[in-house]
């Protein structure tokens, strides 16, 4: 069973729900005060007339008053009675009256007035005892309620056919209202749909002039965006890593076959093979770690830092390659500050190392780099290290730290490595909060650029 329902039918029942509710509330509460008013008015008339002919059968004899004075006493069809103090009837008015009501007589100064239905009509009977020297007994006014009974009945029609009247006008406003509300986003859910066929290619073409659909529409192209350089990455990332490893599996693939039909009656061949397929090996074992040290830095895994002496840790780096790389000459430019900055020894290690094997490995003919620090004006800590290499075409500077991007794909394979150092060393120094970019003269020199931010103490 499809439980589903559209943005449309949804405004339109709260649209309707809310109007409803909010008119119920409003006309009941003028309904009630309205009520109120009027039957204040109500008692007060009764209470008036009860006092003017109290006040008359008080002060005349009984047969001195005439109709005339009654009838002035009284107004809105009320009628009077006057009766003894055993409860006995004397006089009515008017007198051809055929209306029967039962009396609660009670000895009291003060007015009594009660609400009574009698006949089926309401009435508000009042009723006071006299004690003067011209009567004693009680006189009642009964005071009927028609007037306020219609008034109240015809503010309930009114009220029923004007809420019926509002109610529809707003559901036919709203139902408009909620067409046009809902057709950009209809616009957006068809464009999405053809976006779903076509893939991440496309992207929303729409304007609503609605804030919020214009917000989402941006955001979703945002996204959009995102998802295809992300996709494109992993795609890319895929095929070289692909490539990377298909390479060295057909070269061992080929020598072991190679000792299979006649390496191994040869000794020659057989250690030759071995020995390549052992590289080969070797060389998917460090692409197999390095894609992992890769994907680990690039998690959000906190690292405790070691508070490691800038200077100090370049130079015995330095050491350690002219032992090794006797022809090169490395050359140092230090800042006299002494540079101490909270990073773990060993990712410093492995940063440094990485971007000094590069710079040695492109710098084949004047074998000279150059390693220099310094603090700026902000405080941030900046390493430079230069060669004076190859260089790196202009257009290609973006690129070199991607993951398998090499700037000479013939020489690069020829020179060992797998075109992810570079990746590695810029996940690394991003680790600490450190940047790095490399600027660089095609045919003259390369020099890569670190920042680290100042340490707040």
């Amino acid at each position: 069973m499809n439980t589903n329902k559209s943005l449309r039918s949804q405004w339109l029942k709260l649209s309707i729900l809310i109007i409803t509710i909010t008119y119920l509330l409003f006309s009941s509460l003028l309904i009630y005060a309205t009520s109120v008013y009027l039957k204040d008015q109500e008692y007060r008339s009764v209470s008036r007339a009860l006092d003017d002919v109290s006040t008359l059968y008080a002060n005349q004899a009984f047969n001195t008053i005439t109709e005339r004075d009654i009838y002035s006493s009284l107004i809105d069809n009320q009628q009077m009675a006057l009766y003894t103090l055993s409860g006995e009837e004397v006089y009515r008015w008017p007198a051809r009256s055929e209306l029967y009501f039962e009396l609660d007589f009670q000895q009291s100064d003060n007015p009594l007035i009660n609400e009574k239905s009698i006949e089926g009509d309401d009435y508000l009977v009042a009723s006071q005892m006299i004690q003067s020297d011209f009567w004693h007994g009680y006189v009642a006014v009964i005071h009927p309620l028609n007037e306020y009974n219609t008034i109240i009945r015809m503010m309930l029609f009114i009220a029923t056919i004007i809420g019926f009247l509002s109610i529809t006008f707003t559901s036919v406003i709203s139902y408009f209202f909620s067409i046009q509300m809902v057709k950009p986003i209809g616009r957006f859910t068809n464009q999405l749909k053809k976006i779903e066929n076509q893939g991440f290619a496309e992207r929303l073409e729409l304007k609503t002039n609605i804030v919020e659909t214009d917000y989402m529409i941006e955001s979703f192209n945002n996204m959009m965006d995102a998802l295809e350089e992300s996709y494109n990455q992993q795609k890319q990332f895929v095929e070289d890593a692909s490539h990377e490893l298909r390479t060295p599996l057909q070269i061992i693939q080929g020598h072991l076959q190679l000792i299979n039909r006649w390496g191994r009656n040869n000794p020659e061949v057989l250690d030759e093979s071995l020995g390549i397929s052992i590289d080969e090996l070797k060389r998917i074992n460090r692409l197999v770690e390095e894609l992992l040290l890769l994907t680990k830095n690039e998690g959000s895994e906190y690292v405790q830092p070691d508070l490691v002496n800038i200077n100090d840790e370049i130079e015995s780096r330095l050491s350690s390659l002219r032992k090794v790389h006797p022809d090169y000459m490395f050359t140092t430019d230090f800042t006299k500050a002494n540079l101490m900055y909270p990073i773990n020894n060993y990712h410093f290690e492995q940063m440094l190392i990485i971007f000094l094997d590069n710079a040695i490995k492109f710098d084949k003919e004047n074998k000279h780099i150059t390693v220099s620090t310094e603090v700026d004006n902000k405080g941030d800590v900046l390493i430079e290290i230069s060669d004076s290499g190859i260089g790196i075409p202009k257009d290609e500077i973006d690129q070199v730290f991607n993951r398998f991007y090499r700037v000479d794909k013939s020489r690069s394979r020829q020179q060992g490595g797998n075109g992810l150092g570079l990746s590695i060393a810029k996940k690394v120094a991003e680790l600490y909060r450190g940047q790095v970019w490399i600027s660089s003269v095609e045919g003259q020199s390369t020099t890569v650029h670190i920042k680290f931010p100042k340490v707040q103490k």
